[in-house]
Protein backbone atom coordinates (compact mmCIF):
# COMPACT_ATOMS: atom_id res chain seq x y z
CA UNK A 1 0.00 0.00 0.00
CA UNK A 2 2.92 2.10 0.80
CA UNK A 3 4.21 2.15 -2.76
CA UNK A 4 0.76 2.99 -4.11
CA UNK A 5 0.40 5.98 -1.70
CA UNK A 6 3.58 7.35 -2.24
CA UNK A 7 3.22 6.95 -6.14
CA UNK A 8 -0.20 8.91 -6.16
CA UNK A 9 1.58 12.10 -3.56
CA UNK A 10 4.64 11.70 -6.23
CA UNK A 11 2.36 12.34 -9.21
CA UNK A 12 0.40 15.20 -7.44
CA UNK A 13 3.35 16.76 -6.54
CA UNK A 14 5.37 16.50 -9.89
CA UNK A 15 2.02 17.69 -12.25
CA UNK A 16 1.71 20.94 -9.09
CA UNK A 17 5.69 21.62 -9.46
CA UNK A 18 5.88 21.23 -13.20
CA UNK A 19 2.51 23.25 -13.55
CA UNK A 20 4.27 25.82 -11.53
CA UNK A 21 7.43 25.58 -14.02
CA UNK A 22 5.28 25.51 -17.24
CA UNK A 23 3.48 28.94 -15.51
CA UNK A 24 6.29 30.96 -15.08
CA UNK A 25 7.99 29.94 -18.74
CA UNK A 26 4.12 30.92 -20.04
CA UNK A 27 4.82 34.07 -18.45
CA UNK A 28 8.13 34.71 -19.00
CA UNK A 29 7.22 34.38 -22.97
CA UNK A 30 4.48 36.43 -23.03
CA UNK A 31 6.08 39.07 -20.94
CA UNK A 32 8.56 39.89 -23.33
CA UNK A 33 6.22 40.54 -26.46
CA UNK A 34 5.20 44.17 -26.92
CA UNK A 35 1.42 43.27 -27.63
CA UNK A 36 -0.50 43.52 -24.25
CA UNK A 37 -3.55 42.09 -25.37
CA UNK A 38 -1.54 38.87 -26.36
CA UNK A 39 0.32 38.87 -22.98
CA UNK A 40 -3.33 39.28 -21.51
CA UNK A 41 -4.52 36.36 -24.07
CA UNK A 42 -1.90 33.68 -23.05
CA UNK A 43 -2.35 34.39 -19.15
CA UNK A 44 -6.06 34.53 -19.19
CA UNK A 45 -5.67 31.03 -21.03
CA UNK A 46 -2.85 29.75 -18.35
CA UNK A 47 -4.71 30.65 -15.67
CA UNK A 48 -8.17 28.67 -16.29
CA UNK A 49 -6.12 25.74 -17.41
CA UNK A 50 -3.83 25.84 -13.67
CA UNK A 51 -6.94 26.42 -12.26
CA UNK A 52 -7.71 23.12 -13.13
CA UNK A 53 -4.76 21.37 -13.38
CA UNK A 54 -3.08 22.62 -10.48
CA UNK A 55 -5.90 22.62 -7.86
CA UNK A 56 -6.67 19.14 -8.46
CA UNK A 57 -2.78 18.20 -8.11
CA UNK A 58 -2.55 20.71 -4.94
CA UNK A 59 -5.56 17.98 -3.40
CA UNK A 60 -3.82 14.63 -4.40
CA UNK A 61 -0.56 15.72 -2.75
CA UNK A 62 -2.20 16.84 -0.14
CA UNK A 63 -4.58 14.34 0.62
CA UNK A 64 -1.82 11.17 -0.41
CA UNK A 65 0.85 13.13 1.51
CA UNK A 66 -1.59 12.56 4.72
CA UNK A 67 -2.84 9.55 4.09
CA UNK A 68 1.37 8.44 3.87
CA UNK A 69 2.18 9.98 7.18
CA UNK A 70 -0.70 7.85 8.81
CA UNK A 71 0.45 4.59 7.19
CA UNK A 72 4.02 5.30 7.96
CA UNK A 73 6.33 5.79 11.03
CA UNK A 74 7.16 9.60 9.48
CA UNK A 75 4.99 11.94 11.78
CA UNK A 76 3.50 15.52 11.63
CA UNK A 77 6.52 17.05 13.62
CA UNK A 78 9.14 15.55 10.89
CA UNK A 79 10.74 19.37 9.50
CA UNK A 80 9.77 17.63 5.84
CA UNK A 81 5.95 16.98 6.32
CA UNK A 82 5.52 19.99 8.87
CA UNK A 83 7.18 22.50 5.71
CA UNK A 84 5.55 20.99 2.88
CA UNK A 85 1.84 20.64 4.75
CA UNK A 86 2.28 24.17 5.23
CA UNK A 87 3.57 24.90 1.63
CA UNK A 88 0.83 23.06 0.03
CA UNK A 89 -2.00 25.01 2.76
CA UNK A 90 0.09 28.50 1.74
CA UNK A 91 0.13 28.13 -1.69
CA UNK A 92 -3.61 26.73 -1.88
CA UNK A 93 -4.68 30.06 -0.15
CA UNK A 94 -2.73 31.89 -2.39
CA UNK A 95 -4.77 30.76 -4.76
CA UNK A 96 -8.29 30.52 -3.40
CA UNK A 97 -8.20 33.84 -1.57
CA UNK A 98 -5.89 35.88 -3.44
CA UNK A 99 -5.46 34.57 -6.99
CA UNK A 100 -9.00 33.51 -8.06
CA UNK A 101 -11.05 37.10 -6.52
CA UNK A 102 -8.10 38.78 -8.80
CA UNK A 103 -8.83 36.76 -11.91
CA UNK A 104 -12.20 37.09 -11.22
CA UNK A 105 -11.93 40.37 -11.91
CA UNK A 106 -9.66 40.62 -14.72
CA UNK A 107 -11.84 38.11 -16.02
CA UNK A 108 -15.12 41.28 -15.96
CA UNK A 109 -12.75 44.19 -16.76
CA UNK A 110 -11.74 42.00 -20.02
CA UNK A 111 -15.18 40.77 -20.99
CA UNK A 112 -16.06 44.75 -20.22
CA UNK A 113 -12.99 46.19 -21.90
CA UNK A 114 -11.06 44.00 -24.39
CA UNK A 115 -7.46 42.56 -23.64
CA UNK A 116 -5.96 45.58 -23.99
CA UNK A 117 -7.11 47.00 -20.79
CA UNK A 118 -4.40 49.28 -19.21
CA UNK A 119 -6.43 48.13 -15.39
CA UNK A 120 -6.42 44.14 -16.23
CA UNK A 121 -3.01 44.44 -17.77
CA UNK A 122 -1.76 45.66 -14.05
CA UNK A 123 -4.11 43.09 -12.05
CA UNK A 124 -2.35 40.23 -13.90
CA UNK A 125 1.05 41.55 -13.48
CA UNK A 126 0.11 41.16 -9.88
CA UNK A 127 -1.41 37.84 -10.73
CA UNK A 128 1.59 37.12 -12.21
CA UNK A 129 4.00 38.04 -9.04
CA UNK A 130 1.80 35.84 -6.88
CA UNK A 131 2.60 32.83 -9.07
CA UNK A 132 6.44 33.38 -8.41
CA UNK A 133 5.38 33.22 -4.67
CA UNK A 134 3.46 30.36 -5.05
CA UNK A 135 6.76 28.51 -7.50
CA UNK A 136 9.28 29.80 -5.28
CA UNK A 137 6.92 27.73 -2.31
CA UNK A 138 6.54 24.83 -4.08
CA UNK A 139 10.04 24.08 -5.80
CA UNK A 140 11.17 24.38 -1.36
CA UNK A 141 7.98 22.19 -0.53
CA UNK A 142 9.24 20.21 -3.57
CA UNK A 143 13.10 19.90 -2.24
CA UNK A 144 12.17 19.08 1.36
CA UNK A 145 10.37 16.07 0.50
CA UNK A 146 13.28 14.80 -1.39
CA UNK A 147 15.84 15.65 0.67
CA UNK A 148 13.90 15.16 4.24
CA UNK A 149 16.14 17.01 6.56
CA UNK A 150 15.98 16.15 9.69
CA UNK A 151 15.33 12.24 8.87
Amino acid sequence: MYEWLLLAHAIGAAVLFGGHVYLESLAAAAGRATDDAGYMTVMMKASTAAERVMGAASIVTLVFGVWLVFETSYDFEDLFITIGFAAIIIAFAVSMFLMSPRMKEISALVDENGYGDETAMAKMKSVVTLVHVQTLIVAVAFVMMILKPGI
